[in-house]
Formats: C-alpha cells, structure tokens, sequence
C-alpha cells in the first residue's frame, strides 16, 4: 500500500523539485495544507468566484499557520465548532468546500503544462509495476483531491470512466478518501425558479446560502471539474472535505471504505509519501484492520518530518511489529535515488 499526502503533489515533479522552478511555474506547484490559501495569483481568482469564505481567510493566512507552528486543520475545525452556534460559519465552510475544488483544479491543469507528465507518482507506479509480482494487488490511498495519480494510471491501463473505476482494476486500486475535484456529492434541495440550472455559479451560490438546508446523499459522480452544480440533472456539491483536524467520516463512497477495509489485513508493505500521519479516523482504520506484522518506509520532505511520521504511526498501531526500513527526504530524492526498489526487494 502507498499512502500519498500533500507532500507527495507538492514534490511530484523530478524536473521541478521544491526550489528549483520559476517564480511562473512555483505559481501552480499543488499546495502544502499549510499553503492552501496563500496569496497567489490563481488562489485570489478563486476566492474572488466564492467571496463567503473571504472573513476566515485571515486566520488561514495567518503567519502561525504559514509557519507550520499551527496547523490549517485545526484553524479549520475552530470555525467548525464556532458553525454551532453561528449560522454564517455554515456558509463560510461550504465556501470553502467550493473554493478548493475551483482552486486545486486549476492549479492541477496548469500544473500539468509545467510537468507535461513527467511525475514522481508515474516512476513510482512503473517500479512497482516492474517490480511487484504479477497478481499482487497495490492499493494507493491518497488525501489529495488533485488528479496527479490519475493521470499516471492511464499509462497502466486504468482510465476513470465511472466512480467504480477506481477500486475494480486487478491491479491497481485508488481510494481517494478526502474527495477529489472530479467528484460531485449529490444534494436534496429543491432550487428555485428563478436560479437557472446550467449556470454553475448560480447553483453553488444558492447551495452555499442555503448550507443549513442542504441535505447530502450518499450518491457521488463524476462530472468536469469545471462546471459542478448539476450532473444528470440533480443538484450537486463539490465531494472535497474540509480539512479539519478531528474528521468523523471519509468523504468517499460507502463501497470504497468496505473494499479498503477488505484489503488491509493482507497488506504486507506501506510507503508513506507526503502524509504527516495525522488523520486520526484513517489511523483507526489501519489499528482496526492492519495485520500484525508490516514493513513501512516514510518519504517526507526532512529528516524531522520522516522522525515525526514515524512515531505517529508507532503510536496509532501499538499492538503491531512494525518494521521501518527506511527514511528519505523528498519524493524526487527517494525516486532518483531508487529508494522503492530498496524498499520493495527488502525480504519480508
């Protein structure tokens, strides 16, 4: 299993690794949490298409959380636990829940001009690919909503037609456990007359109002990412959670979380590449259903970082032997320096 964080899209470029593009291609590098809403060019554009978010910017602006000395999840569930007892909170966080769809979509299709294909993530699934026996299922589980590890699927024969596309491949399965911008969550809410049902920004803008009302169905489908606000005829919301420190549920379908759960216990190796290891519904996922003996390597973007990971997850799992074979700095690093074929050929 290869578990994929911000990290891994923020460094998912070996020609461009952190530091070492433009001031014009860093402009689209897919964001660290932290960062999700910095002042660039393109995130200001997609704040200005969903201006209800714009009072909370501030205190996710804010240097303590730039900094990393306190982390956007937490700012974020403060505003949560304030939409209790203040209506417009409701409306600023289904704000958001729009903004980051807009803005990671579009800094994901201007950041694939800069990579032209060329990622970490496609290196990465070629080595298993070669190095992984044929038959062996490979689950990849990613936090994040930019379709970077999609794209590199093609290549392996794996093209998203249909939401069940993405866990019914003999090979290859994606579980995308925090939405993706490709996906629309659908709603029960009877739109009004005078909202006119094509015009995407009318749709989200009357959802975003009328957050208190919106009832969520189980129901996701894939749609462009570019115009949600009604698929098949049915209103729709943007399937992208809010990253919140204490999260209850995945925002994925039912099905997805059965299948993951139905893997897990024949899981025998975890690369984690990019993923702080804070998640804390995942993490009890994994302690309910890991099997008892696993071997993990952790890429994060420092040695601290790789030290941090690593003793969340002893901490997460402590009635399992687990098994750190290696640390490494930076996903370009660790797929140049071929630290998965060191990792995968490791005797079990």
């Amino acid at each position: 299993m290869v578990i994929f964080g911000a990290g891994a899209s923020y460094d998912s470029c070996p020609t461009y690794p952190p530091g070492m593009a433009s001031p014009n291609e860093e402009a689209y590098r897919p964001p660290l949490a932290k960062d999700l809403f910095e002042n660039r060019t393109l995130f200001i554009q997609a704040l200005e298409q969903f201006p209800q978010c714009k009072p909370i910017v501030p205190r996710l602006r804010d240097p303590e959380v730039r900094t990393g000395r306190v982390s956007i999840e937490q700012r974020l569930q403060e505003i949560s636990d304030e939409s209790r007892g203040y209506a417009p909170a409701l409306r600023e966080l289904a704000a958001v829940r729009c903004y980051l769809q807009l803005a990671i979509a579009e800094c994901g299709n201007h950041w694939g001009s800069v990579t032209r294909g060329i990622t970490n993530q496609l290196s990465l699934l070629r080595e298993i690919d070669r190095t992984v026996g044929d038959g062996q299922e490979v689950c990849l589980v990613t936090f994040n909503y930019d379709t970077i590890l999609e794209g590199a699927l093609v290549k392996f024969g794996l093209r998203i037609e249909r939401m069940e596309d993405y866990i019914e491949q003999p090979r290859f399965r994606l579980f995308k456990l925090h939405g993706s911008v490709t996906w629309a969550q659908q709603v029960n809410i009877h739109l009004p007359q005078n909202i006119n049902p094509t015009s995407a920004h009318a749709v989200l803008h009357h959802l975003i109002e009328h957050s208190h009302e919106v009832q969520f169905s189980p129901n996701y489908l894939l749609c462009n990412c570019n115009h949600q606000a009604v698929v098949r005829g049915c209103p729709v919301f943007p399937a992208i959670a809010v990253p919140v420190e204490r999260k209850q549920v995945f925002q994925c379908p039912q099905y997805m979380i059965e299948a993951l759960t139905a893997l897990l216990p024949r899981v025998s190796k975890i690369l984690i590449v990019g993923w702080r290891a804070t998640e804390q519904h995942f993490l009890k996922l994994l302690n309910r259903h890991l099997g008892p003996d696993t071997a993990m390597a952790i890429v994060a973007g420092t040695q601290a970082e790789v030290t941090e990971v690593k003793s969340r997850m002893t901490l997460a799992l402590p009635d399992r032997t687990l098994r750190f074979i290696l640390g490494a700095e930076g996903f370009s690093r660790f797929t140049l320096d071929r630290g998965l074929e060191q990792f995968l050929s490791h005797s079990d």
